[in-house]
């Protein structure tokens, strides 16, 4: 399927105004597992809110649709964080938030150190040393087009020392042609592209890298969306 955006930018960071036009957030939802991977296995405190962090959180549309889902199979408060880079988006995110007493939305690129403060001030607000759930849904792509191997390595780093589970949904490599191919259509080109090592087997280097380097250990793999991409969650 064909993805039309006339902003440029768009097609390089992946920060589509109709992204969930083309990608059911809906059909995402009946893939996620049941309440006992995102709970650890002892809990410290019943009563506090389930803290999430969701990168790459685009109009909000599947935030909300997370939070109902895990208040409902958890039985207690969730409280997000929605980032996004794109300000357009994190505005219609916020216009449209139907519970923003526990559903915040901040326009933050998470690969920068100022702006990444925006997320621990509001971990810290919260009293909490780390997210309970991290989830970065189908953007691992373009940090890792935009910032090399070594800065998906970093983004990975920096969420995996921040939350207690990990749930990332990476694009296959054939996803990485695809927007390489869009961007040259557009007049501009990836100019990390050619030097990616991380390349036909990213998605099993991804896994490697948390469950080796980072220590990690991967709970659960959903079935593949229609797009091919499979959800997982490291803990």
């Amino acid at each position: 399927m064909e993805i039309r955006n006339d902003d440029p930018g768009a097609v390089q960071y992946g920060n589509f105004m109709n992204y969930y036009q083309f990608n059911s957030a809906s059909e995402r939802v009946k893939l996620l597992p049941d309440k006992d991977i995102w709970l650890p296995a002892v809990l410290e405190d019943e009563k506090r809110p389930y803290l999430v962090l969701d990168v790459g959180c685009n109009c909000g549309v599947f935030t909300q649709m997370l939070h109902r889902y895990l208040e409902e199979r958890l039985q207690r408060s969730v409280q997000i964080l929605g980032v996004d880079i794109d300000e357009r988006l994190i505005q219609r995110a916020k216009e449209e938030n139907t519970c923003p007493e526990k559903i915040t939305y901040e326009c933050v690129d998470v690969m920068n150190g100022s702006d990444f403060e925006i997320v621990l001030s509001y971990l810290h607000g919260q009293e909490r040393q780390k997210f309970d759930a991290i989830c970065c849904y189908s953007i691992t792509m373009w940090i890792h087009l935009n910032h090399h191997d070594e800065g998906l390595k970093l983004f990975l780093r920096r969420l995996t020392h921040l939350s207690e589970l990990l749930v990332v949904e990476p694009q296959p490599w054939k996803c990485y042609q695809r927007a390489e191919k869009r961007l040259k259509k557009a007049g501009e080109v990836f100019p990390l592209f050619l030097e990616l090592k991380w390349r036909s087997d990213v998605e099993k280097q991804i896994d490697i890298y948390l469950e080796q380097t980072l220590d990690r250990r991967k709970m659960f793999e959903s079935t593949p969306t229609k797009w091919q991409r499979r959800i997982c969650f490291f803990r």
